[in-house]
C-alpha cells in the first residue's frame, strides 16, 4: 500500500476521479482506491516529511504517514479537504518523531512580506559547484537553528517559508486563526534571523563575499 512498493495496477488513477470520490470507495474497504489516493499526493507528503525529518527517515515518515491516513480514514469526515487532513497528520508523524530539519536555507534579503522577512530555499540536491563547503557549512548550522524552534513556530515556518502555503492555508492545515498563523511566523522568523546573526560560523559565512 505504501513504501517502496508500487501500488495494484487496477487502482483507479484518472486525474478526473476527483479525492471524495476515491476517499468514499476506500472507507468501503477499496484498496485500490486508497493506493490511487497515494499515487496521487505521495509527492506532497513526502515534500512535507522531508522538510520535518532527517533524510534517512523520509521513507518511514511516508510510510506511516499513509498508514495511519488508512487507519484512520473511517474518522475522517469530509470537513476538511482530503490534502489538509493528510498533511496533518504527515506533520504529527514528522514532529512525534522530533527529528530535525534537513533542508538547505539562505536567507534572501529580497523577499519580504507583513509577516517580516523571509528565507528561500536551496535545493541540497543541486549545490553552486563553486560553492559547496561554504553551503554545507551554513547547512550544519542553519539546521540546529530551524531544529531549535518550538514546534508550533517550526511548523508555521515550514509551511508558510518552506512549502509555500499561504496564511490561511496554514490555519486550515493547522486548524487555528490566521493571525495565530501570522504571529507565529514572525517570531519564528525573527528568532531565526536573530541566531543566524549571533551564531559564529553564519556571522563569518553570511557576512559578505569577495566578488
Amino acid at each position: 500500500m505504501t513504501g517502496r512498493r508500487a501500488p495494484d495496477d487496477t487502482a483507479p488513477k484518472r486525474a478526473d476521479v476527483s479525492d471524495e470520490e476515491l476517499v468514499a470507495r476506500a472507507r468501503d474497504g477499496d484498496r485500490a482506491a486508497f493506493d490511487a489516493l497515494v499515487v496521487r499526493h505521495h509527492g506532497r507528503v513526502f515534500s512535507m516529511c522531508a522538510r520535518l525529518v532527517a533524510r534517512s527517515d523520509v521513507d518511514d515518515a511516508v510510510q506511516t504517514t499513509f498508514l495511519q491516513a488508512w487507519r484512520s480514514l473511517h474518522r475522517f469526515e469530509g470537513k476538511s479537504r482530503f490534502t489538509t487532513w493528510l498533511t496533518r497528520i504527515a506533520i504529527h508523524t514528522s514532529l512525534s518523531a522530533r527529528r530535525r530539519l534537513v533542508r538547505w536555507l539562505l536567507p534572501d534579503t529580497n523577499v519580504t512580506d507583513e509577516d517580516g522577512p523571509a528565507l528561500r530555499l536551496v535545493d541540497a540536491e543541486q549545490p553552486r559547484a563553486d560553492d559547496v563547503a561554504r553551503q554545507r557549512a551554513i547547512a550544519a548550522a542553519l539546521d540546529v537553528i530551524v531544529a531549535g524552534l518550538s514546534p508550533k513556530k517550526r511548523t508555521v515556518f515550514v509551511l508558510s517559508d518552506l512549502e509555500g502555503y499561504t496564511s490561511p492555508e496554514v490555519g486550515e492545515v493547522l486548524e487555528i486563526p490566521e493571525a495565530t498563523v501570522r504571529t507565529r511566523l514572525f517570531y519564528a522568523r525573527r528568532e531565526v534571523k536573530a541566531a543566524m546573526a549571533d551564531h559564529p560560523v553564519l556571522r563569518e559565512l553570511l557576512g559578505g563575499r569577495d566578488d
